[in-house]
């Protein structure tokens, strides 16, 4: 474990600095209230386009996945890094870095987005990184994986 994951925030304190928008977790929740069930809901969150360039469910590892490209869209990042990791890394501790760190640094970014699965699915969730940049893939996915 390198001196930068230590003092990282989401290593100290177990939650994700960056908050998921009100209206967001609202929309989410009244998709589900209006949804057949969870892939009508994940259906209804891609056609959206709700917090993802792509969302889709996997029925049977019960996990939803969500494709993330730029930082923007977590929340935060350095524009005038133009790195993969600078593009992609919401966390302004990794994305100037330049080597690869392992998937469970993204924690934080998969942490993300409880606020928005949690009061549908129960705290039992499990959020995680499946793929990130941070570890030399293309693109970020996180999974949110139901249990129950």
């Amino acid at each position: 474990m390198t001196d930068m994951y230590k003092t990282h925030y989401f290593t100290k304190n177990k939650v994700c600095p960056c908050k998921m928008d009100e209206d967001i977790i609202r929309e989410t929740l009244e998709i589900f209230n209006n949804s057949n069930g969870i892939a009508s809901f994940v259906e209804e969150l891609e056609r959206r386009r709700i917090k993802g360039k792509k969302i889709w469910y996997d029925p049977e590892k019960s996990t939803i996945f969500i494709t993330k490209v730029y930082a923007c869209e977590f929340g935060g990042g350095c524009p005038e890094n133009d790195t993969l990791i600078g593009r992609a890394c919401h966390c302004d501790h990794y994305n100037h870095a330049k080597g690869f760190f392992p998937n469970y640094y993204c924690q934080c970014g998969a942490e993300y987005y409880r606020p928005m699965f949690e009061p549908i699915f129960g705290k039992d969730i499990e959020l995680f990184p499946y793929k990130t940049v941070l570890t030399g893939d293309d693109e970020c996915i996180i999974g949110v994986k139901i249990n129950g």
